[in-house]
């Protein structure tokens, strides 16, 4: 009985070990998006991102114009680096922008 806990510990241990290993492993490179800006233009907002690779979009956070209804979420397609990604954003009703990547 002996010889079969001395086979199951070894087991065990070379299984922890080679999950052990697998976080370890690198995966393929990702850069996001870098350089990015936001620009508005009367009621247009727009995100630009020069440098990295994936895609960016803008993200506009803004009042209603009629009181009570609250705040509003415009969101600009995905584009890629070196695409402009633009939303509706009434530089008025303006609380908050900002560019997403991924």
């Amino acid at each position: 009985m002996k010889f079969f806990s001395r086979k199951a510990a070894a087991a065990s241990v070379v299984a922890l070990g080679a999950l052990a290993v697998v976080p370890a492993m690198a995966g393929p490179a990702s850069a996001t998006p870098s350089q990015c800006s936001v620009g508005h233009n009367l009621s247009l907002a727009t995100s630009s991102c020069l440098g990295g690779t994936g895609e960016h979009r803008i993200v506009c956070f803004y009042t209603h114009h009629i009181p009570g209804v609250g705040t509003i979420i415009g969101y600009g397609p995905w584009k890629p680096v070196g695409e402009t990604s633009s939303t509706y954003c009434p530089q008025d009703r303006v609380t908050n922008t900002f560019v997403e990547v991924r």
